[in-house]
């Protein structure tokens, strides 16, 4: 069966291949095949087949949702809640785990809260642990996540399933951190699910996952199906709208074929700890510029990985319940991307690893090709051009008037129009599908939503094309990319002069392509129009989507999909109720000299410590600390003296022994400021993980 189901694919995918390739074939064998004709047949082969990909998966998604059962080998569906095993999935060690890096506290610590009451309200499960793994290198927001914690675990009156760690060393960032925890308690548990810091799922996805693991003995990942909440400006509207209507027939159609080679996307999904502890740890890639190093993207290789040790990796479409964030605007979409791109370059390394599964190699292939072919469709477009071009001169010159107007009408147009038109078929069949597979009041209520929505996808296209270019073509000549903290706040948009200097060139590039296109021809005019009209529009498009616009709410509601509105409510609420405000701008003070958080503090700390008396060095930074303050010290010393418990007792111990006149100015502001009964009762009785 899985063999028909591959097969079936295959050959559906290959048609039109092989159709548009025999179309180009025609076209160029009117004259001698010239250099840049075996070019554009180069960029074909790659493009060509990406497109009939997204058809051909979209297709079989779509064929899937009319079929009344759906896909007979998808080994992971929803258990009703009456058939769960509830007492033995609460006797199943689980870890809930969230690395973080320069988030906001505020909303960690309540997406965690949020989904423990979520899950608690279906059943109590005693086993289930929840761990924030925090790669914060600034001191002040790391004081803050610690306040946020403590602020969880009282609320929650819980600090045995509640578990904070920040890393002094942020070793290979995300997939670093995982790997740390792992080390440290992964032996503990028999599953984990992975989230992000934007991450919401509910307490029935949790149960499910662990029951559909535990019905899969040979499962390594099931990855849950995300959807994007909490959209505020016009651009995550949108975005939030093609995920809820094209995600699940790609999921699905993806699925028919893969079968237990899904791909793995590194958050919102579980995975069995002992197998991804003994065969996914990452490999240090060699060291040549962009394309080397720490790997960036670590999920693919995992489920490669996972894989190739004789375990699935199965994709949880049917299930509900789970939630990302989506970036505010475009320009933050593009530096995220501009990480993904490396990360998916790097992973050239892994397409001619041993053992690796050939399903694997195309996922790994298919994230190269998700950013190199941008390049790639810009050469395709202009080699198309000036092909074009070119041969019309041939024509032209080798044929009477009245014979190159017949060929060129009758003969050689048709098939370029035909080639157009396989193209832009395979292109928007996709989204034709989806929208067809609403029922037909919906079709009639969401089409002005589905037309926004195409005409944008239209305008960005080029100007992702033009960045994923930059990108590609800085990572090939060794620029290398940091992973930073990602923007997820709708409200801290960019300055107008910084939206203008970043898209001038493209704004530029558009107006001169529309120039030069009209100076050729009418028809090649309009033919590139949706290319450089992107471009030209590229700065009010920008400044346009990034913000919140009212009157398109109505459009885009996602109200029809059915959201878990009660796990999104629950979240607001506790975004606007959770409060640590007392500690901004005062975040030292708290760590340092408050005698409650700092003990807090304290306790969260390792157990390192100096050998004989402190260095002279460290003598001074402390006497600096207390006299001058901690802007006077370097970033690297504050964070020496917050993470060692000796430190901070001998601080601790300067400054109440101190007088106040050899006080800093600003911890006499601070003092001035609050009140000793201000000082926030949390619990001492904290646990040291």
């Amino acid at each position: 069966m899985i063999k028909i189901h591959r097969i079936l694919f295959f050959f559906t995918f290959v048609t039109p291949v092989i159709w548009g390739f025999s179309l180009f074939i025609d076209i160029i064998s009117f004259r001698g095949i010239e250099i840049t004709e075996y070019y554009q047949f180069i960029t074909l082969i790659f493009l060509l087949p990406m497109l009939a990909y997204g058809a051909t998966t979209s297709l079989f998604g779509f064929l899937l949702t009319l079929k009344k059962n759906g896909d007979p080998l998808l080994k992971t569906k929803r258990i009703p809640i009456g058939e769960l095993d509830l007492q033995s999935i609460a006797s199943i060690p689980v870890a809930v785990v969230m690395p973080v890096y320069e988030e906001n506290e505020i909303s960690i610590f309540s997406r965690i809260k949020v989904i423990s009451e979520s899950a608690d309200q279906i059943h109590k499960l005693p086993k289930l642990d929840y761990f924030i793994l925090s790669d914060t290198r600034t001191p002040e927001k790391w004081i803050k996540e610690e306040a946020a914690y403590t602020e969880l675990c009282d609320s929650k009156n819980n600090y045995h399933n509640f578990h904070y760690r920040r890393r002094k060393s942020n070793l290979n960032g995300k997939s670093g951190n995982i790997a740390d925890f792992c080390r440290r308690w992964g032996k503990k548990y028999k599953y984990m699910l992975i989230l992000d810091a934007d991450s919401l799922v509910s307490g029935e996805l949790i149960l499910q996952l662990i029951a559909n693991m535990e019905n899969q003995p040979k499962a390594g990942i099931i990855q849950s199906s995300t959807r994007i909440f909490k959209s505020t400006t016009l651009f995550q509207k949108l975005t939030e709208f093609s995920f809820y209507l094209f995600s699940p027939f790609f999921l699905k159609g993806a699925t028919f074929w893969q079968i237990n080679s899904s791909g793995y996307w590194g958050h919102n999904a579980i995975l069995r700890v002992k197998p991804f502890m003994e065969h996914c740890a990452l490999p240090h890639l060699p060291e040549y510029g962009g394309l080397g190093g720490k790997i960036l993207s670590h999920d693919t290789v995992e489920a490669a990985l996972m894989r190739k040790a004789g375990y699935e990796v199965l994709c949880a479409y049917e299930l509900e319940g789970s939630y990302e964030e989506n970036p505010p605007n475009i320009i933050d979409v593009l530096k995220r991307d501009q990480r993904w791109c490396q990360g998916n370059l790097q992973h050239f390394w892994f397409l001619f690893g041993k053992k690796i599964p050939f399903i694997n190699r195309i996922h790994i292939l298919n994230g190269i090709l998700s950013y190199l072919n941008s390049p790639i469709w810009m050469c395709y477009i202009f080699l198309s051009l000036w092909n074009y071009l070119e041969d019309n001169k041939y024509l032209n010159y080798s044929m009477l008037p009245e014979e190159y107007e017949f060929f060129k009408s009758q003969i050689y147009d048709p098939l370029y129009i035909k080639l157009l038109y396989l193209s832009l078929v395979l292109l928007f069949l996709p989204r034709i599908l989806s929208f067809l597979s609403l029922p037909v009041l919906q079709i009639l209520k969401k089409f002005p939503a589905f037309l926004l929505e195409t005409l944008f996808s239209i305008l960005i296209a080029p100007i992702y094309m033009i960045y994923h270019s930059i990108f590609v073509f800085s990572i090939l000549f060794n620029k290398r990319i940091t992973w930073g903290p990602q923007n997820r706040d709708a409200d801290s948009g960019y300055s107008l002069s910084y939206i203008f200097s970043s898209f001038f060139g493209v704004t530029i590039l558009g107006f001169a392509s529309a120039y030069i296109s009209y100076a050729h021809s009418t028809m090649v005019f309009v033919l590139t129009l949706p290319i450089w009209l992107g471009w030209i529009l590229s700065i009010p498009l920008v400044v346009f989507t990034g913000k919140e616009q009212k009157w398109f709410n109505k459009f885009l509601d996602p109200s029809f999909w059915k959201p878990n509105t009660t796990l999104i409510r629950n979240l607001e609420k506790e975004l606007i109720s959770h409060k640590n405000s007392y500690l901004e701008g005062r975040e030292f003070f708290f760590a340092l000299i408050h005698p409650i958080f700092r003990s807090t503090h304290k306790q969260l700390q390792g157990n390192k410590k100096y050998q004989s008396k402190l260095p002279k060095l460290t003598e001074e930074n402390l006497k600096i600390l207390l006299e001058e303050g901690p802007k006077a010290l370097e970033k690297k010393s504050i964070l020496q003296i917050l993470s060692n418990r000796e430190l901070l007792d001998s601080f601790y111990w300067k400054f109440w022994t101190s007088k106040k006149e050899n006080w800093a100015k600003e911890w006499k502001i601070i003092w001035e400021e609050i009140n000793p009964s201000f000082f926030p009762s949390i619990s001492n009785n904290k646990k040291n993980d």
